[in-house]
C-alpha cells in the first residue's frame, strides 16, 4: 500500500506537527512506502532527525498567486499515485475541500481538532480571532493579506464563519474515512458532521526522543509546577496563576510563548505568584530538563481534543492536574496518576496543588503510576500500529 501523509503547519511547530513527523519516521522504519508532504515551520532538531528522509511541499497561496496553479496540478497528479492519503490533523481548508471532491474515497482524515475558525462558537463560545494568535497571519499566507483582512473583519467575520462551516461539513463528508485522536473528539466529530457512525480512535504518542530521554532522566526534582503550551486564552494559564495564589510555596515555570504573556506577568505580580517564563523550547533535551525537574504538570485548557503534555509528563514519572474539558481525562486517571479538575475552580485546583506539594510519597507514587500508564497506552509503536489497522480496515 502506497501512502502519503499531508500536513500544513498553522503558524507554529507544536505537538500535532511532531506527531505527524513521528508517524512518518516510524512508518519508514517499518519499511512502509510512504511520502510526507509538509508546509510550515520546523525546528532544527526535527530537520536533523529527518536527515535524508524526503519531505515534499504542499502548494500554498494558490488563490493569492494564480501562477501557482501549475504547482497544484502537479501536486494533484502526484497524489493520484497513492492508495491512501492521510490528512494528518489539518491542511488549508480550500485545498481540503478540493481534494475531498476529486480523491475523497482515498482520503483518511486523522483529526486532532475541528476546523476551529468555523466551529469555535460551539466549542468554547469564544471568537476564534481572540484566542488564536496566528489566524490572521496564516490567513494572509493562504489567501493574501487583503482578502484575509476583509474576511476576518468585524463586518464579515460572522458570514465567513458560517460559510466555513458549510464548506467544512461538505469536505469531511467527502472523505473515505475519519479517525479521531480521542474518544471525546470522536463523539464531537460524529455529532457536528452528522457522520452516521462514530469515528475510530487512534491515540497520539509522545515524541520517541522524549521517551528515550525520560528513560535516562537523572534530573533532580526542583520546587516548581510546570506549564507547557501556547500563551493564548484557550490554554487558560490564567487559571493556574489564580489557583497558585492559594498555594503556600513553590513557583510556576512556563514553557511557551504567545499573546497573553504580558497579561500573565501582570497577573502573577498582582497575586504575588512567582513565575518563571522560559519561552518556547525547540530542543527536546531542554524540554526533558523542564519535565524532569518539575514536581508536576498543570494543564487547564478550556478545550483540548487530546492533550499531549500530560503524556509527556507521565514519561518522566510526573503526575498531572488536568482540565475536565475534552480529551485529557482519557490520559489521566483521577486520583491515581493525577487529578481531573474544573479549569475555572481556582480554589479546588489550589487544593490539589497543595496535596501534591505537601505529600512527597503521594506525588512520587502518582508519578510512578503515570509512567506505567503512558508506556502501556501511548507509545509511538502502539499509535502507529493502530493507525495502520485503521488504514487497512
Amino acid at each position: 500500500m502506497r501512502l502519503a501523509i499531508l500536513q500544513q503547519s498553522y503558524g507554529r511547530f507544536g505537538g500535532a506537527e511532531r506527531l505527524a513527523l513521528s508517524h512518518y519516521i516510524e512508518m519508514r522504519r517499518r519499511g512502509q512506502d510512504v511520502t510526507f508532504y509538509y508546509t510550515g515551520t520546523m525546528s532544527r532538531g526535527w530537520e536533523d532527525r529527518l536527515g535524508s528522509e524526503p519531505v515534499r511541499s504542499i502548494p500554498t497561496a494558490i488563490l493569492n498567486r494564480p501562477k501557482r496553479f501549475r504547482l497544484l496540478r502537479k501536486f494533484l497528479k502526484e497524489l493520484k499515485q497513492y492508495d491512501k492519503i492521510i490528512i494528518h490533523h489539518h491542511i488549508e481548508p480550500v485545498l481540503a475541500f478540493y481534494l475531498s471532491k476529486i480523491l475523497g474515497p482515498r482520503i483518511v482524515w486523522y483529526s486532532g481538532s475541528m476546523f476551529e475558525l468555523a466551529w469555535e462558537e460551539i466549542i468554547t463560545g469564544v471568537d476564534y480571532r481572540r484566542i488564536s494568535p496566528t489566524v490572521r497571519r496564516t490567513g494572509g499566507e493562504f489567501y493574501g493579506g487583503l482578502l484575509a483582512k476583509i474576511l476576518l473583519s468585524d463586518q464579515l467575520y460572522g458570514l465567513t464563519a458560517r460559510v466555513a462551516k458549510v464548506v467544512d461539513i461538505e469536505t469531511v463528508r467527502g472523505y473515505g474515512k475519519v479517525i479521531a485522536n480521542s474518544l471525546f473528539l470522536s463523539k464531537f466529530l460524529e455529532r457536528v458532521y452528522r457522520l452516521g457512525e462514530t469515528p475510530s480512535v487512534v491515540y497520539p504518542a509522545a515524541d520517541p526522543l522524549l521517551e528515550e530521554l525520560a528513560s535516562k532522566n537523572h534530573v533532580r526534582e526542583q520546587d516548581y509546577m510546570l506549564i507547557v503550551g501556547s500563551l493564548i486564552p484557550l490554554k487558560n494559564v490564567e487559571s493556574m496563576i489564580r489557583a497558585a495564589s492559594h498555594v503556600q510555596s513553590s513557583k510556576i515555570m512556563v514553557i511557551g510563548d504567545g499573546q497573553e504573556m504580558s497579561n500573565l506577568k501582570d497577573l502573577g505580580s498582582e497575586l504575588d505568584v512567582p513565575i518563571e517564563f522560559r519561552g518556547t523550547m525547540n530542543r527536546e533535551e531542554d524540554l526533558a530538563q523542564a519535565y524532569g525537574g518539575c514536581k508536576f504538570l498543570v494543564h487547564l485548557s478550556l478545550y483540548e481534543p487530546f492533550g499531549l503534555t500530560p503524556v509527556e509528563a507521565g514519561l518522566f514519572s510526573k503526575p498531572s492536574i488536568v482540565t475536565n474539558h475534552g480529551g485529557p481525562p482519557e490520559v489521566v486517571v483521577d486520583g491515581v496518576t493525577g487529578y481531573i479538575v474544573d479549569p475555572l475552580d481556582h480554589q479546588f485546583i489550589g487544593s490539589k496543588m497543595n496535596a501534591l506539594l505537601d505529600d512527597d510519597t503521594l506525588r512520587h507514587d502518582m508519578g510512578r503510576r503515570a509512567r506505567e500508564n503512558i508506556v502501556q497506552k501511548f507509545t509511538l509503536e502502539r499509535s502507529t500500529t493502530r493507525l495502520f489497522e485503521e488504514l487497512e480496515s
